[in-house]
């Protein structure tokens, strides 16, 4: 075995064994950390009875998640082989530590009792008994963590017990008497034990003891245990009384809540109860209220409910990644992160919690953290295509087209009819060049979804390439019909009435378009070349301003306005400012240069006029009207031999070479 691969488990080494099974440290490559895994052995496989026990072990301890609990994180099955895959917490047991030093001093048996009653108490409150309470499944990890492991017999309370016809389990020296009899089992067996638990670690001894299993039977269901102090006077008189009221053999007469031994041992040890902080019990009502407050869409409460109740149990995963989702649907995305990132620390085999912070990291634009996320998913879940599906996303976002491609068709060999991954795959082939095979897959998703407005409008985009001006018409209308509140399929619809010289209805559609969204400056930008040809010199001016407000870097709407403004309505200084903001955003732009080089001359200012034509013959050497101006001005200063030279290459150009 050692060696060997269980599931997608790599087998290190045998670690220990037990009545249910063999113990081996192996590595997760998923998650990237040591487990331990515990394996049915073969020779029980067939027995119905040992597997089914097995299995619901697993299930009902893999509800716990807390620091003084030792995880159960998978329950799986292996070509015949059962297995449970645990935490790995090197150290020892108490077992181990009771026989190098048989009694306690009764504060240093609090720093271990004390985290082994909230881990009890935290398991009772999530209704599951341990039923198997011994100083055999009490660690003391190598960091000094106090765990409870091998919740071996655990069931849920609601549950029956599968050995109700007498059958006994586990250790008789930590068996209540209703165990003992095969009775049906509630949280006070627990307690029971742990009173043999405390009495053992205060005076090194069990409260009874005999020389075989039915004798010590007989002994938990006749005999008063000897009081713990007669062995260890240390012992105050509180503590006495908390071990010996666990120990009343009626359950009855014992603690009804493990929550009231802890608040009667610590103020016996402390002289005041120190009570856990958390409530499970209090945390599962918050978390229905959430929920409840969730399916109506009144996110503000839900968010309050479930914030009260991941300060309850902050141990619940589950909780965790609700509060997730509230802040999420709220917006609050950073606020959901770190939410997703405490559910999926809690419960790494959570596929579902990896899923959810994949997708928050994606709308925060984090894409190489979504990738990791949305891998860890698929990993876990091989056939979940939403995450094949999101991941094919963020690799197309940061341009790695193949990944993207195998990712999305990943997505259809889960879900062959998943639209939008075959929409993707439309996209990405267009983007290769491959236009029939994208048009295809185009068609294809408006088969599965007649209704998928982005596949139509692409459809017409692919006509509109294709000259067939007609049909592309026809797709971008569909898509409106489908989504009239479609702005780049209106603005579609503009570009081709106003290359058909339809300008009323290019206007009517871009119209249209800053309604539906105000922001989209493509189409203030075209109103206004519209209008101009209209000759409404007004709304020209107004929707080049726009474009200019929500794009400054937009050059042509500054070009077109200095023009208007310089030889429509004479305005010439706002002409001026205008072709410097083009010349400040487009270096290159020799006409903008040679206009400001003519108004800068008709102002007298000479200088200035003539260090803008050098630069346009800088930009363009053969353009005449240049070299023409330069001699205007070298003539008007008296410079006649540089006028001669300049007209003269003004003429060449104008006769041999101008473009």
């Amino acid at each position: 075995m050692i060696g060997s691969e269980i599931g997608r488990y790599h087998i290190l080494e045998e670690i220990g064994r037990g009545g249910l099974g063999i113990i081996y440290k192996a590595e997760d490559p998923v998650l990237l950390r040591n487990v331990a895994i515990k394996i049915l052995p073969p020779t029980l496989v067939s027995e119905t009875e040992s597997r089914d026990r097995f299995i619901r072990e697993a299930q009902a301890a893999a509800k716990l998640n807390h620091p003084n609990i030792l995880g159960i994180y998978d329950i799986n099955e292996h070509e015949g082989m059962y297995f449970v895959v645990f935490e790995y917490a090197p150290g020892t047991t108490l077992e181990a530590k009771m026989e190098k030093q048989p009694v306690f001093e009764l504060n240093a048996a609090a720093e271990i009792f004390v985290p082994v009653l909230e881990a009890i108490d935290y398991a009772h409150q999530n209704n599951v008994l341990h039923r198997d309470i011994k100083p055999a499944n009490i660690l003391i990890t190598d960091e000094n963590h106090v765990k409870v492991a091998d919740f071996g017999l655990a069931w849920l309370e609601s549950e029956q017990s599968l050995n109700e016809t007498g059958t006994a389990l586990g250790t008789f020296a930590y068996f209540s008497p209703e165990q003992t009899r095969g009775e049906r089992l509630d949280r006070r067996t627990d307690i029971y034990s742990l009173g043999v638990v405390l009495y053992q670690m205060l005076t090194g001894k069990l409260p009874f003891t005999a020389d075989n299993p039915a004798a010590l039977i007989e002994a938990h269901l006749t005999q008063e245990p000897v009081p713990p102090s007669k062995s260890n006077r240390a012992i105050s008189p509180a503590v006495e009384a908390c071990i010996l009221k666990a120990l009343k053999r009626n359950p009855d007469d014992r603690y009804e809540t493990v929550t009231e031994m802890i608040e009667a041992f610590t103020k016996g040890v402390y002289g005041e109860a120190r009570m856990p902080s958390i409530s499970p019990t209090e945390a599962a009502e918050y978390n229905t209220r959430g929920s409840t407050f969730y399916k109506q869409g009144n996110l503000d409460l839900a968010m309050a409910e479930w914030e009260k109740a991941t300060e309850k149990d902050p141990y619940n995963a589950l909780i965790h990644n609700n509060l997730g989702t509230a802040y999420d649907g709220l917006g609050k995305v950073d606020l959901a992160v770190s939410e997703y990132e405490k559910a999926v620390q809690l419960n790494p085999n959570n596929f579902v919690a990896h899923y959810n912070l994949g997708s928050a990291y994606y709308r925060v634009g984090n894409l190489d953290s979504g990738i990791a996320q949305y891998k860890t998913v698929v990993a876990l879940n091989p056939k979940f295509a939403p995450a094949h599906y999101n991941l094919g996303n963020c690799y197309y976002k940061k341009g790695d087209f193949d990944q993207a491609v195998a990712e999305w068709q990943n997505t259809l060999a889960n879900k062959p009819d998943h639209a939008e991954a075959i929409y993707n795959l439309g996209n990405a082939s267009w983007r290769k060049g491959k236009f029939e095979e994208a048009h295809e897959q185009w068609k294809h998703t408006l088969e599965i979804d007649p209704n998928f407005a982005l596949a139509s409008f692409n459809i017409g985009a692919y006509y509109y390439k294709e000259g067939k001006f007609d049909e592309a018409k026809a797709e971008w209308d569909k898509a409106l019909s489908t989504n009239p509140e479609f702005a780049e399929a209106q603005y579609n619809m503009g570009i081709l009435a106003y290359e058909r010289n339809q300008l009323g209805d290019a206007i009517e559609a871009w119209e249209k378009v800053v309604k539906i969204r105000p922001t989209y400056w493509q189409a203030y930008y075209n109103l206004g070349n519209a209008y101009y040809q209209k000759d409404d010199l007004a709304l020209s001016e107004e929707n080049w301003k726009r474009t200019v407000e929500l794009r400054q870097e937009y050059w042509q709407a500054h070009w077109n306005l200095a023009n208007l403004h310089a030889f429509r309505l004479s305005r010439i200084q706002e002409a001026l400012l205008g072709w410097q903001a083009v010349t400040a955003l487009k270096n290159d732009h020799w006409p903008a240069y040679f206009n400001i080089g003519e108004t800068y001359f008709n102002e007298g200012k000479m200088e200035l006029a003539r260090l803008e034509w050098i630069k346009v013959i800088e930009l363009n050497p053969k353009y005449w009207p240049a070299y023409h101006n330069l001699a205007a001005i070298a003539y008007a200063l008296g410079d006649y031999a540089n006028a001669i030279s300049w007209w003269a290459k003004s003429l060449a150009y104008l006769v041999f070479a101008w473009p």
